[in-house]
């Protein structure tokens, strides 16, 4: 009876999962997934607590708080498109490293500041450099996982990531207690053993060029990838003469130049409950603050636990309608937020955030192989860099403007119009579903 149990106890193993795809993807999976875990560790001991500390150490409003993390991610704008350029031209491998270096940096600097705007003069900056890594991480994914398991590999890194935002956010609230320099400090050296790991573990990925800058398909056997591992190539780039190709390309560019202002607003309302919801439940619910970073753990372990599994249910699936369903998640979670008073605030925010993590865990790997599905494979790191800035845009402009609307003690309306908004997103969504349902198979 107890092998029986131990048996089903297996079969349910996250980690199993995750041993599995070990023999089912490259190493350059498996490389990004570590250095993931511990720079998400590294960045989960801070950032819950960051607008927290603006507000309550360094005297700033709600809506001030909100502009410095605006600050990052309207820079992303141009540090994604960028990242995703180079990664293109000089490989996915050198644009990692460096900007990851350099991230290092600025946030063990932030152990300096001692004013909200130097805080706010460091974000800048690290918008600036840390979101260029992404393309160039995802469109190494791209290169090297057949487009059918590439949901699953973007989940791997998501199961990664939140590993390192498990523990974190209540290391970082006891890391707090001794003082924010001292958290800022161990962050960054968290975050820099990346740059370790991806010095001497992962592999270029990016397709060979030629001088016209396509890449040399005619010259790559079907089915295998840059690392060596098989792959479907794009059918558009198998045959045919180049205007036969761009012909055949328009329909998916529309499709993703149509998705890019819906990213934007997407990420502009579902980045506040990592911004946004923490000022509001430590001032108006009363939480505290070792409390939430208890409840932040909470999203971790939950997608610890059933990332796989939520990847491998949406395998085959309309991806447009998959990221529907999880804006319906996120609608639920946020809108009960506007009821809680103080009383009941840690178990009402619990279950929004088992409810935004279960939206989370099936938005997060299926936008980035949304872009991949519609990217020619040599304009890769492109097209991610540009969904990144459509996302970058949305995150700078929502954390302000909901620090406004909190500061003019309009908690409930914010929450409630955050719903709304995701709604309307989500029938955008479903109307774009039926364009891609029009469109060829890759590889047809």
């Amino acid at each position: 009876m107890s092998a029986s149990i131990g048996s089903r106890v297996g079969r349910l193993s996250p980690f199993r999962a995750v041993a599995e795809l070990r023999h089912e993807f490259p190493r350059v999976v498996l490389v990004l997934a570590a250095g993931d875990l511990v720079a998400s560790f590294g960045f989960s001991l801070f950032f819950p607590f960051l607008t927290i500390y603006l507000v309550q150490a360094l005297g700033a409003s709600a809506a001030q708080a909100g502009l410095v993390v605006a600050a990052y991610s309207l820079c992303s704008i141009v540090s994604g498109i960028v990242g995703g350029w180079l990664a293109d031209r000089i490989g996915r491998r050198p644009v990692l490293i460096g900007s990851i270096s350099c991230t290092t940096l600025l946030v063990v600097s932030m152990a300096f500041a001692v004013e909200a705007w130097q805080v706010g003069l460091v974000m800048l900056l690290l918008g600036c450099i840390d979101p260029a890594f992404v393309p160039a991480a995802r469109a190494a994914v791209a290169d090297a996982v057949e487009e059918d398991r590439q949901p699953r590999a973007f989940a791997l890194l998501a199961v990664a990531n939140a590993v390192g935002w498990i523990a974190g956010p209540v290391i970082g609230a006891g890391l707090s207690t001794l003082g924010y320099p001292l958290l800022f400090a161990v962050s960054g050296l968290l975050i820099g053993m990346y740059v370790l790991i991806a010095v001497r573990w992962l592999p270029e990925t990016r397709p060979p060029r030629t001088r016209a800058g396509t890449p040399p398909i005619a010259d790559l056997p079907v089915g295998v990838g840059a690392v060596g591992v098989p792959v479907k190539i794009p059918g558009t780039f198998r045959a045919g003469s180049p205007g036969m190709r761009r012909t055949a390309d328009r329909p998916r560019l529309r499709i993703f130049v149509a998705f890019l202002p819906l990213l934007a607003v997407i990420q502009a309302v579902t980045f506040l409950w990592v911004t946004t919801l923490p000022i509001y439940a430590a001032g108006p619910l009363g939480l505290a603050t070792p409390m939430w970073g208890l409840l932040f753990g909470l999203n971790g372990l939950l997608i610890v636990v059933f990332q796989m599994r939520v990847s491998k249910a949406g395998e085959k699936r309309s991806k447009p309608r998959l990221i529907a369903v999880s804006l319906g998640l996120y609608m639920a979670g946020l809108a009960i937020v506007a009821p809680l008073s103080s009383a009941v605030a840690a178990p009402g925010l619990a279950v929004t955030i088992i409810l935004v993590t279960f939206g989370e865990m099936v938005l997060m790997p299926i936008v980035p192989a949304f872009v991949s599905d519609l990217a020619p494979a040599h304009r890769r790191g492109a097209f991610q860099g540009v969904a990144l800035a459509a996302g970058g845009l949305g995150s700078g402009l929502g954390p302000p403007i909901a620090g406004l609307i909190l500061d003019a003690g309009q908690g409930a309306a914010l929450w409630l119009g955050c719903a709304a908004v995701l709604g309307v997103v989500a029938l955008a969504l479903l109307g774009l579903a039926r364009q891609t349902d029009r469109l060829a198979p890759v590889g047809g």
